[in-house]
């Protein structure tokens, strides 16, 4: 382990513990390609070449839930100001906790689902911002143990309630500061196009447990078709803002999610699509959910792995040697899925039977 010195910081909730980020090396002193840092580092590497860098703002939303394990307070209370106040103690300690652990936030709020909440880390250059999202899940989890309370990024907790996403904005600048997607459209189109055609094959680094899966389904703020559409939340990718904030937020991750692999898979499926200069994708209107045109992004975890393992895109951007082996730890995933008996299973078949 070589430590980021970039990343030494205290914990504010444990005085006198320092915490830094480290890089992984074999012995002889090479670093390992395939950990999950060095891996964005590598995409980031090659977008570099393009003369452009990245900016990204991540979305994460989690359950709080009580010292039993069922969500903090029932209802669908969706940026609620009064569960907020109510709930202003653990919500207050994570804020000032994160900002004092040198992570920038621009809100946690109340989301759909009960006990749902959002956490918006503010936007930055690519490998920050992956190297806070880590950090601030583990901490957000810290800090509800310490309340006796647990915070849970499992993306489908409970098969009648909201899911937990991990939504990614992202933007291109160029090295004298100016927005790439503000001023140059045709760049905008070939990334978000390069984006659409990594979506599924990328799926399995987004959503990379058997339950991420569970929280698609048609007419629900989670897509199920692969689609772009300004300002539209029933496709996979969104065009948002003008100007300066034009940017791509992509919709696929699971709260679940390794944040190094989802940045990497989200900028890697763009910049493929700047350097192939694809096409310029329609442009999605009215309800994605239904419209039989797009694409269908894979519903299970074995679906993906198998478009994820024979990827050219996958292996020519982050690796073939990653590919290889993330494939194996995924498609092992999905083995001992199919061999374990769930409680369902005995509600179901074991009279019946």
């Amino acid at each position: 382990l070589k430590p980021d010195y970039a990343t030494l910081r205290e914990i504010p909730w444990r005085k006198g513990t320092a915490f830094v980020l480290s890089d992984l090396h074999v012995d002889t002193g090479e670093v390992i390609q395939v950990a999950p840092r060095q891996v964005l580092k590598n995409v980031l590497a090659r977008l570099e070449k393009t003369g452009y860098t990245a900016k990204v703002g991540s979305e994460i939303e989690f359950y709080l839930l009580d010292e039993k394990k069922n969500p903090l307070f029932g209802g669908k209370e969706t940026y609620s100001i009064g569960k907020i106040g109510q709930y202003s103690g653990i919500v207050d300690q994570i804020l000032e906790s994160l900002e004092a652990f040198s992570i920038p936030l621009e809100a946690v709020h109340t989301e759909y689902g009960p006990g749902q909440m959002e956490l918006i880390l503010e936007y930055s250059d690519a490998l920050t911002n992956a190297d806070n999202a880590v950090v601030a899940k583990n901490a957000v989890k810290e800090i509800a143990r310490k309340n006796n309370l647990y915070a849970t990024f499992m993306a489908m907790p409970w098969n009648d309630r909201s899911g937990s996403g991990y939504h990614l904005h992202q933007s291109l600048w160029t090295k004298n500061g100016k927005s790439v997607f503000a001023e140059d459209r045709d760049a905008l189109l070939h990334y978000a196009a390069g984006i659409l055609s990594g979506t599924s094959e990328f799926m399995a680094l987004v959503c990379p447990t058997v339950n991420s899966y569970k929280r698609f389904s048609d007419i629900s703020f989670a897509p199920t078709r692969v689609g772009l559409g300004y300002d539209n939340r029933t496709v996979s990718t969104r065009l948002v803002g003008c100007g300066k904030s034009t940017r791509i937020e992509q919709r696929t991750g699971a709260a679940d999610a390794n944040p190094y692999f989802l940045v990497a898979a989200s900028l890697a499926a763009g910049l493929y699509g700047l350097e192939k200069k694809l096409p310029a994708p329609e442009i999605i209107e009215g309800n994605g959910h239904y419209n039989e045109h797009l694409e269908k992004i894979p519903r299970t975890l074995a679906q993906a792995a198998a478009l994820f393992e024979k990827s050219q895109k996958a292996a020519e951007y982050l690796g073939r040697e990653f590919v290889e082996i993330y494939s194996e730890l995924v498609n092992f995933e999905v083995s001992v899925y199919d061999k374990t008996v769930t409680e369902w299973e005995r509600e179901r078949y074991l009279e019946n039977s």
